[in-house]
């Protein structure tokens, strides 16, 4: 099946099918945003560059562990949940303005995930990591998904073309 530009969908790393969401994709810039403006109440720089991955990854960590003295049960819940949307937002958006790429759903086994598909064709879920990460999950960190992401072939190779 071809999309409204007369090509066929996008294929991830697993060979599956990738379905870009303009709505969702919005969501996540706004997201993104809201995370910027919980590191700035942290004077964490957050400027959507490469090297902010890092920065954001342990600023994350802390304000996770804050909320535990802020609030309890459900509403923790709630609150460590959204900061851990916005901090996948934030990597994935990173990632697409410097790199490339989109947001949307990837086919699985029987069922579709959200997640980013890069421009060089990876497929990425970047909230899922970061709730992850969040949790406790030191092997999950984001800054080391990010540079696996770069360190793909044909990243590098669309890295070289716009100068980067």
């Amino acid at each position: 099946m071809n999309d409204e530009s007369g090509q066929k969908p996008h294929d991830g790393i697993l060979g599956v099918a990738f379905e870009p969401d303009a709505a969702l994709a919005l969501e996540m810039a706004d997201l993104a945003g809201r995370y910027v403006e919980r590191g700035r109440k942290h004077q964490a720089a957050l400027d959507f560059s490469d090297a902010s991955i890092e920065t954001a990854d342990g600023v994350g960590l802390q304000m996770y562990e804050a909320l535990a003295r802020e609030a309890s049960g459900a509403e923790l819940e709630e609150r460590r949940s959204a900061l851990a949307s916005e901090l996948g937002a934030y990597f994935g958006e990173t990632f697409i303005k410097n790199h490339g790429g989109q947001w949307g759903w990837v086919a699985a086994t029987g069922n579709r995930l959200f997640g980013l598909h890069t421009a060089a064709g990876l497929s990425a879920f970047p909230l899922g990591r970061a709730r992850k990460r969040l949790q406790g999950a030191q092997n999950d960190s984001l800054a080391v998904l990010y540079a696996f992401l770069l360190r793909w072939p044909e990243t590098q190779k669309r890295r070289r073309s716009f100068g980067a």
